[in-house]
C-alpha cells in the first residue's frame, strides 16, 4: 500500500480503534484487508462504528493502485449491502462516493472479463440441477416497466445497425431445420389486441408480399402455415403435409 496522507488518516483511525471500549453498534474490519494478505489474527481486527468503517474503506482505494485498487473499490461496493445485522452510514457523500467508485469498478470489471469465455457456456444441466433451475425460472418476478425499459434500451443499441453477411450465415445455419410449430389461440390474441387500433404501415403489403414470396404452404392436425423451400422437407419428416388445411391435398 501507498505512503501518503491517506494511508496516515486510515492508521490513525485504526489505532484510536484498538486502544478505545466502544458501546453500541460496531463492525469488525481488517486492519489490512485480506485480499490485500491480511490474517485474522486479532491484531489485524479493529471494531469501528459504522461511519468509521466506510471512511476507512474509502481511505484505501486512495492508499492503492493497480490491481490492488480495484479489489478496493470492489469492497467498497459491499459498504452498501444492509441487512437487519448491518447498520451502514447514509449521507449524500457516500451515494456520490459510491457512485463513482461503482462506475470505475464497472469499467475495471469489464476490461478484466473482455474476451473470457463464460464458466456456464455449454454446460448442460441434468436431474435436481435442472429442476432447480426451472423452478427459479417458473417463480422469478418480473417488473414489467424494468422488462419494457430493457427492451426499449436494446432496440436503440441495435437500431439502424446492419448484419454482416457472416452473421446472417451463422444465424441461417443455427435455424436451419428447426421447425416452428403453430402459434397458440393465446399468442394470437395477444398479438390481436396489441395491434387494434393500429395502422398498418404504407409498405407493410409490400414487405408481407416479399416475406412470404417462394414459400410452401403446409397442413397438420388442422394448421396451416407456410416455410421455405429448403426447410420443407424438415416438415415433411414430422408428418406435415403439402397444401393449405382448406384444400385437398394429392
Amino acid at each position: 500500500m501507498l505512503n501518503n496522507k491517506y494511508s496516515k488518516l486510515y492508521y490513525k483511525i485504526t489505532a484510536n480503534a484498538q486502544q478505545r471500549i466502544t458501546e453500541g453498534y460496531t463492525e469488525s474490519h481488517h486492519i489490512i484487508p485480506q485480499s490485500l494478505g491480511g490474517s485474522n489474527d486479532k491484531d489485524n481486527l479493529v471494531e469501528l462504528t459504522a461511519r468509521e468503517h466506510f471512511i476507512c474503506h474509502w481511505l484505501l482505494i486512495k492508499m492503492t493502485e493497480g490491481e490492488d485498487r480495484s479489489k478496493m473499490i470492489y469492497a467498497l461496493q459491499g459498504m452498501k449491502a444492509e441487512n437487519r445485522y448491518q447498520q451502514r452510514y447514509h449521507t449524500k457523500i457516500t451515494a456520490r462516493v459510491y457512485e463513482k467508485y461503482r462506475i470505475e469498478h464497472a469499467e475495471n470489471h469489464s476490461k478484466k472479463m473482455k474476451g473470457r469465455k463464460a464458466w456456464n457456456k455449454g454446460l448442460i444441466l441434468e436431474g435436481k440441477e435442472l429442476e432447480e433451475h426451472r423452478e427459479r425460472t417458473r417463480n422469478r418476478k418480473i417488473d414489467p416497466i424494468k422488462q419494457a425499459e430493457g427492451q426499449r434500451k436494446r432496440v436503440e443499441k441495435i437500431k439502424g445497425q446492419k448484419r454482416t453477411d457472416e452473421t446472417k450465415r451463422l444465424m441461417s445455419l443455427a435455424s436451419k431445420g428447426k421447425p416452428k410449430g403453430p402459434m397458440s389461440e393465446e399468442e394470437k390474441n395477444k398479438r390481436s389486441i396489441t395491434m387494434t387500433g393500429k395502422k398498418k404501415t404504407k409498405t407493410h403489403g409490400a414487405n408481407v408480399a416479399n416475406a412470404v414470396l417462394g414459400n410452401i404452404s403446409i397442413n397438420k392436425d388442422g394448421f396451416e402455415k407456410k416455410v421455405k423451400k429448403n426447410a420443407l422437407q424438415s416438415f415433411l419428416d414430422q408428418g406435415w403435409q403439402i397444401g393449405g388445411k382448406k384444400r385437398k391435398v394429392a
